[in-house]
């Protein structure tokens, strides 16, 4: 983190510990976190916490308290204040009436909306304006956001759960259906953590007519993402749990009879995978976290669509089933860390041209509770 003075820089860190507390329920908005400090001390902070509700300036200026004010003080937001009225007025106007002294912004809101108007907003009401030269642990924390705007796509996520031995599904006698885990209930909790992270979560047909997944967050707290299905020669049932009315779902090809409260893309020409990233870019939704199964995984991997890449590796051995994709080289998915869970292990990595557009060549690694 540059620009401005050492201490700006180290009000900016506690700013954006703050918007961290974002993690789930602010999409589609970016988290940010904002501190008020008058004087060489903190007079109160924020964070966007939820979609819909106050932003982190507002938040931060709502907790000051009756003995303190505002006036004269610095601001310290992670992202570019918003100039425009959405689910809530202009935060650069909140700033201003206020009587803020000074705005350390970390980065420019790309939004079209607001990029820049905010800060001119708030020089043209006499507030000191100071922009972060580089603050890539923003762009970090708010990849999913800056991606959507920036990329005109979403973030994409590629999730797997293999074996000891290398298989993503154990052999199955008799036809047998339904989801047959490989890792730790532990593990499995997580990943239902990693759901409700991200705007949407997607599958293949086969995973739907084998495992008869329900794609929500069971095990974990948060909102249901919107499930996805791509079925492009529409060998699903309308009946496939996923299609159920506990969530927005949106299908790509798909069987006939549909649930009206499903929505149906229409697949073009080849993968599909253009249509369906438009499709989203128009419903906002900022991520996608791609649980498979293993031709679903493949297509993305070869597409070179994706961002992170998660695999769930257990310590059991299987003994056979479905074998797991070749996942890239070390050159192009960017080895992070591997997370100690239990008696699994949670393998991350991140695709090289994604770190470097994000801004930083080797962006930080996973948070990742103690099972």
């Amino acid at each position: 983190m540059q620009g401005g003075t050492l201490q700006d820089q180290q009000w900016m860190a506690r700013a954006l510990s703050l918007a961290r507390r974002g993690e789930i329920g602010t999409a589609p908005n970016p988290r940010v976190g904002c501190i008020l400090v008058r004087k060489g001390r903190e007079i109160a902070h924020g964070w966007h916490a939820r979609v819909g509700e106050a932003h982190a300036e507002a938040a931060a200026l709502d907790a000051i308290s009756p003995n303190q004010s505002p006036v004269g003080a610095t601001a310290y937001v992670t992202l570019e204040p918003c100039s425009h009225h959405g689910r809530t007025p202009p935060c650069s106007d909140a700033l201003i009436s206020a009587g803020i002294s000074r705005c350390v912004v970390g980065t420019t809101d790309p939004n079209p909306i607001i990029s820049g108007r905010g800060l001119d907003r708030m020089r043209n009401a006499g507030i000191e304006v100071t922009l972060m030269d580089t603050f890539p642990e923003g762009r970090w924390l708010n990849r999913r956001f800056l991606s959507s705007m920036e990329r005109d796509r979403p973030w994409i996520v590629l999730k797997c759960a293999v074996s000891a031995d290398g298989f993503m599904d154990p052999p199955r006698r008799h036809g047998k259906k339904g989801s047959l885990s490989i890792t730790s209930p532990a593990l499995r909790r997580l990943t239902h953590r990693w759901r409700a992270e991200e705007g949407a979560i997607l599958v293949g047909s086969g995973t739907v007519i084998t495992d008869d997944p329900e794609l929500n967050v069971r095990e974990a707290e948060g909102p249901d993402p919107l499930r996805i299905v791509m079925d492009l020669r529409g060998r699903t049932t309308p009946m496939a749990k996923a299609y159920g009315p506990s969530s927005p779902t949106l299908v790509l090809g798909g069987p006939a009879d549909l649930p009206p409260h499903v929505s149906r893309l229409s697949p073009g020409q080849g993968n599909g995978f253009s249509d369906l990233m438009d499709a989203l870019q128009q419903r906002d939704v900022r991520s996608v976290l791609v649980e498979g199964g293993a031709d679903t995984l493949h297509g993305f991997l070869e597409a070179e669509l994706w961002d992170e890449l998660r695999i769930c590796r257990s310590s059991q051995s299987v003994g056979g089933g479905l074998a797991a994709p070749e996942w890239p080289n070390e050159d192009t998915a960017l080895l992070r860390g591997h997370h100690p869970f239990g008696s699994d292990t949670v393998e991350y990595r991140v695709h090289k041209q994604s770190a470097e557009w994000v801004g930083m060549a080797f962006p930080p690694t996973l948070s990742i509770p103690l099972p």
